[in-house]
C-alpha cells in the first residue's frame, strides 16, 4: 500500500520521489457516497485482509481487496478508479464470503467499476472495461446477454478485434465458441426479454437517472 502519514509538515516527497498522500485529507464525503449507494458498511472493516487472501485473482491486481477498501474509507476515489483491480474482479463473493464483518467487498468493487465505466478516467484494462460496457449495452437491448450477441458486439469495438488478433486470443475464442455451439451450450439466437422495460429503469436508476 502506499506510504500514508498524518502530518501535513512531512508531507513532502518521500526518499523514492513519490509524493505522499495525507490521512484525512479528502474527508468522509467519498466514503458516505458509496456506503449510502451501495449500502455497504464499509466502516466496519479493520483491515484483516482474508478477502485478500481469500481472492483468487488478488495477485493480478495492483490495490488488493483490503486496500480498496481502505481507499473507499479515506476517500481516494481517483486511485481506484483508474486501477486494474475493479476490472480484475471476477464478482466471486469469496472476498465477501469471508469477511467477519460481512463487508461486501464484491459490492463495492462492482459499483466502483460501474462509476469508472461512466467517467472520462482512461480505464487501466482498456479491453475488459469495454467488455463490461459492451455487456451492459446488450443487456439493455434484450433484456437478458446471449453469448453470441455479446461476443459479435465486442469484436465491432474499435481496435478490439485488433487487439485480440495481436494477442493471439482470436483463434481461442473462435475455437471456444465452435465447442460451445457443438455441444449445444452456445445460441445463436435468443427472444428478447419480457421484462427488458423493468431492466432499463433499474438501470438507469443505478445511475441515478430521474425514470
Amino acid at each position: 500500500m502506499q506510504n500514508i502519514i498524518s502530518d501535513p509538515d512531512q508531507a513532502r516527497k518521500h526518499d523514492s520521489g513519490k509524493e505522499r498522500k495525507l490521512i484525512g485529507d479528502r474527508g468522509d464525503y467519498f466514503l458516505n457516497r458509496m456506503q449510502g449507494e451501495t449500502g455497504v458498511n464499509v466502516s466496519a472493516c479493520y483491515q484483516c485482509e482474508r478477502c485478500t487472501n481469500a481472492c483468487p485473482v488478488s495477485h493480478f491486481m495492483d490495490i488488493k481487496p483490503h486496500q480498496a477498501i481502505r481507499y473507499v474509507q479515506l476517500g481516494w476515489r481517483e486511485d481506484l478508479l483508474k486501477s486494474s483491480t475493479i476490472w480484475m474482479c471476477l464478482s466471486c463473493e469469496m472476498c465477501t464470503t469471508y469477511c467477519p464483518n460481512e463487508v461486501d467487498v464484491t459490492e463495492i468493487i462492482n459499483h466502483l467499476r460501474n462509476m469508472a465505466a461512466h467517467s472520462s478516467i482512461t480505464p487501466k484494462e482498456k479491453s475488459l472495461a469495454v467488455f463490461h460496457q459492451t455487456f451492459l449495452e446488450v443487456l439493455q437491448t434484450s433484456g437478458r446477454v446471449n453469448e453470441f450477441r455479446l461476443m459479435n458486439a465486442y469484436y465491432s469495438k474499435p481496435d478490439i478485434l485488433k487487439e485480440r488478433v495481436k494477442q493471439g486470443i482470436l483463434i481461442e475464442d473462435l475455437l471456444l465458441g465452435m465447442t460451445l455451439l457443438r455441444k449445444g451450450r452456445l445460441k445463436l439466437f435468443t427472444p428478447k426479454s419480457r421484462a427488458i422495460k423493468e431492466i432499463k429503469r433499474v438501470y438507469s436508476q443505478t445511475r441515478g437517472e430521474i425514470v
